[in-house]
């Protein structure tokens, strides 16, 4: 592994991604669709839905390895627009497995723990029968078929809940989100029946480019090893960046209902990751000391 295009280098873990990979002396190259990088990096225009700009684009980057990063995560934008979460998750993916094998370029898919359904009670192996419950968990859980179906090569590394400080294109994510509202005086009602592993994202970047980097193959579960609803994250939030945790309370889902259905627990079990990198996943209470010390200027 030399050279690795990641496409979606824009979003929070493709940033990072491109970060780690650079500082792991492997040349980096990345692309955008609509997000252009606020820090004037040069990407490549690449459009997934697009076989032709799919396969212009790894023509003109030759990488060793692709790791595909874009996909719509708006989990109720993807209820409200099926066809569209289809296209990008799915035919999308299918797009870069199929350039990638006819290329011979190893590729790497981000997926998510949403694949399953949340009813089991505990941590979710990789070896677990998948069920979604959601147009976005559905449409990723196809991209995860197409792209080991495409080659026995491939590798699906799956995620939950990406937080950190997005330095390119300045989207939030659930963790800044708390951190922006609770600065500034205002009350967070947070689930407590949701529980997930949040994953550090320049933590989960080197985690992936690190099993890639081994021959890892298959799936893998790089999400933190953690497993908390939502509540008691944002309370840890708190405690990390002393904030006001009684502007936080607790509430269930039946009380605040969403649209698109989410998986009561989701988390994932890290171990197989964990043995094959030989040490242990980055866990909630590390993100976040990461996090405060690594806080840009002037975003207070």
């Amino acid at each position: 592994m030399r050279r690795v295009l990641v496409i979606g280098a824009t979003g929070l873990l493709g940033q990072y991604l491109m970060a780690v990979g650079g500082e792991m002396g492997l040349e980096m190259q990345g692309t955008c669709h609509r997000t252009v990088p606020k820090d004037g990096a040069d990407h490549l225009s690449m459009d997934i839905t697009d076989p032709a700009s799919v396969i212009d684009g790894l023509a003109r980057s030759e990488p060793n390895v692709a790791v595909l990063c874009a996909a719509m995560t708006n989990v109720d934008q993807c209820e409200r627009e099926p066809v569209q979460a289809y296209a990008v998750n799915m035919e999308g993916a299918l797009n870069v497995a199929s350039a990638c094998r006819q290329s011979g370029i190893r590729m790497v898919y981000i997926s998510t723990d949403y694949v399953f359904n949340g009813l089991k009670g505990g941590r979710y192996h990789e070896f677990e029968s998948p069920d979604p419950s959601s147009i976005y968990a559905r449409s990723k859980l196809e991209g995860e078929r197409v792209t080991l179906d495409t080659s026995r090569d491939s590798l699906v590394c799956r995620v939950s809940v990406l937080y950190g400080w997005n330095r390119v294109g300045g989207k939030g994510n659930f963790v800044t989100w708390i951190i922006d509202s609770l600065r500034k005086g205002q009350n967070l009602r947070l689930y407590n029946d949701q529980f997930v592993s949040p994953t550090y994202a320049p933590a989960a970047a080197r985690d992936v480019l690190d099993l890639c980097a081994r021959g890892a193959r298959g799936i893998y579960h790089t999400s933190g090893p953690d497993c908390l609803d939502r509540h008691e994250i944002g309370l840890r939030v708190c405690q990390a960046f002393g904030l006001d945790a009684s502007l936080t309370s607790p509430v269930s889902t039946a009380d605040m209902p969403l649209l698109a259905p989410r998986p009561p627990r989701s988390c994932l079990a890290v171990d197989k990751a964990e043995a094959e990198l030989g040490r242990p996943l980055t866990d909630l209470r590390q993100g976040l000391m990461a996090m405060r010390e690594g806080e840009p200027r002037g975003s207070r």
